[in-house]
């Protein structure tokens, strides 16, 4: 991997949620939680240049408080409807191919996962300039196998959702499973392109604990990080 390929931090932040009212800008340790992925992508030695998008005037003021570039982002592209690729497709068309080469990453850093940290963003940079691979998406393993679940079929009945003969295996015995836990995704750009999406099969893996992937959706979340931030500061 050539190594003038750029990485640009983008951090979606809209107003509204579904669940916690006005989530991103809730406090965490005496900081809105934005904040915190905005200073870890800020500290990170491996990022280049990071982007804040929002369509909330308090955050974008914050985010140009913190000396990061803020991109406004329209309406449509911040309701809960939109989606992760809408946020990037619209920051690709504002501003990406404009300023930056289709070569060069997107590290995408949602602000609900505060415990992620500029070692971490980091480390998954170096891993993937390394592997020479073109995303990365961090995962945690799954405590319970996904191997042994079930779907509840149209007649009313369990349904293997993989081969039967796991359900019945030893846990010890199945393959280990990860699961994303929205902490970081790179990718580049014209790979996003390609795929009209974030490339997720034959990423590299970055395997992150349990506590640093907490992801902020409920208040019990938010207490949870609370505590893991000040035993780590004790």
């Amino acid at each position: 991997m050539p190594s003038n390929n750029k990485f640009i931090g983008l951090i979606p932040a809209r107003k509204g949620s579904k669940g916690l009212i006005n989530k991103n800008m809730l406090d965490l340790s005496c900081k809105p939680l934005v904040q915190h992925t905005i200073e870890a992508a800020s500290e990170a030695s491996r990022i280049d240049d990071v982007w804040v998008s929002s369509d909330d005037s308090l955050i974008l003021n914050l985010a140009k408080s913190l000396h990061v570039n803020q991109l406004q982002r329209p309406a449509e592209y911040a309701s809960d409807n939109s989606s992760a690729v809408d946020v990037v497709n619209h920051y690709i068309s504002e501003i990406s191919t404009k300023t930056y080469s289709c070569d060069d990453f997107i590290v995408y850093l949602q602000p609900t996962s505060p415990l992620r940290n500029s070692t971490h963003i980091d480390s998954a940079i170096q891993m993937l300039i390394d592997s020479k691979m073109n995303s990365l998406v961090s995962v945690t393993l799954l405590r319970k196998s996904p191997f042994k679940s079930f779907v509840i079929n149209k007649s009313g009945e369990l349904e293997s959702l993989f081969d039967e003969k796991l359900s019945n295996s030893r846990r010890q015995d199945l393959k280990k499973a990860y699961i994303p836990n929205g902490a970081i995704y790179i990718f580049k750009i014209n790979e996003f392109i390609k795929r009209g999406g974030f490339p997720s099969n034959a990423s590299m893996p970055f395997i992150m604990s349990d506590d640093d992937s907490i992801d902020i959706d409920e208040i019990e979340d938010l207490n949870k990080a609370q505590n893991i931030l000040r035993k780590k500061n004790a």
